[in-house]
């Protein structure tokens, strides 16, 4: 039962439609709270961490604001022809308990979470918060798999920071954290988004020296998605058991996708990213989380639409291979 995990707080940030055929009806209105984590269910939960910031306008609000866009949506996709909640289960477990101004108190509540979650057969779907977050959702993932796996990241920075201002956990820094401590190994990394004059030479350089597969969106567009998305999973689940995709929101063009504290020209397109997502999810991805999102700066709600559907694809990619089309 949902009610036995630790540390975990119910969130209201539903909106229920009233429908007579349920065969229309939105992920609000079939959304589960409580309950038991069946294998296969889509596990929903937030981390609304802002990493020692205590700011309105930061990611904290994501997890409310994704389920705000999520309640909008409905789990058929019309591109794989399946319902991901008839097959697999939606549930939402609530937020982490954070500890505004601790990364120890709150990474181990995460991390116990993701566990229990995994070894339940649950399917994690995680929203925060920075991306900070991913160094306990990430590192869980990967103890509970024998830290054999893989992991995309989408991101418009390379998060491999040693530190920022002595702030190991700085939302720069989680790819190094994880590699350092042994949980993913560089050349099982495939890293999309980076453009533009945002970035120090130095992470990137000493990164793809210890072999990260970073993908410039240049690099991207020369390629086109379709073989991006092929290398990528080839990257991910070379010699790995599981694999893992954490996207930043600021890896989107702004232009689509305003609300993060990042923004840049030049990023996915949404049908980019839906597709990348979607496939990733067919090919096994076992988890994912998304971060960085402020609903604050999102006046016309563009940005955790794009996340919510992101979301979605994921979801709907996974219950395809779990059906074994």
């Amino acid at each position: 039962m949902i009610s036995d995990l630790p540390h975990l707080m119910k969130r209201p940030g539903w909106s229920v439609q009233s429908v007579i055929d349920p065969a229309y009806a939105k992920l609000g209105g079939l959304v589960r709270t409580d309950g038991e984590i069946e294998a296969g269910t889509f596990c929903f939960f937030g981390v609304p961490f802002e990493g020692l910031l205590i700011n309105d306008i930061g990611g904290k609000g994501g997890p409310d604001g994704l389920r705000a866009a999520l309640s909008k949506l409905r789990p058929y996709s019309v591109d794989l022809d399946l319902d991901f909640v008839e097959t697999n289960g939606f549930l939402d477990l609530g937020d982490i308990e954070v500890e505004y101004m601790s990364y120890d108190v709150t990474f181990e509540r995460t991390e116990a979470i993701m566990k229990e979650v995994l070894s339940r057969g649950g399917i994690p779907v995680v929203a925060g918060g920075s991306h900070s977050i991913t160094e306990a959702t990430l590192r869980a993932f990967s103890e509970h798999h024998g830290k054999n796996v893989g992991v995309v990241w989408f991101d418009g920075h390379p998060d491999f920071m040693p530190d920022y201002k002595g702030d190991r956990h700085y939302c720069g820094c989680p790819l190094r954290r994880l590699v350092e401590g042994g949980h993913v190994r560089p050349e099982n990394v495939a890293f999309l988004g980076l453009r533009g004059f945002a970035n120090s030479g130095r992470e990137i350089r000493e990164g793809r020296d210890m072999g990260i597969s970073f993908y410039t969106m240049e690099q991207f567009h020369d390629k086109g998605v379709n073989q991006c998305i092929d290398e990528a999973i080839e990257i991910a689940t070379r010699g790995t058991d599981a694999f893992y995709i954490t996207f930043d929101i600021d890896a989107m063009d702004h232009t689509f996708a305003p609300g993060t504290q990042y923004p840049g020209p030049g990023g996915f397109q949404p049908f980019e990213a839906m597709r990348f997502v979607r496939r990733l999810g067919m090919a096994g991805a076992a988890g994912m989380d998304v971060v960085e999102y402020a609903p604050l700066i999102d006046p016309t709600k563009n940005t955790g639409n794009v996340l919510a559907t992101l979301l979605c694809e994921f979801m709907s990619g996974k219950a395809h291979a779990l059906q074994g089309r």
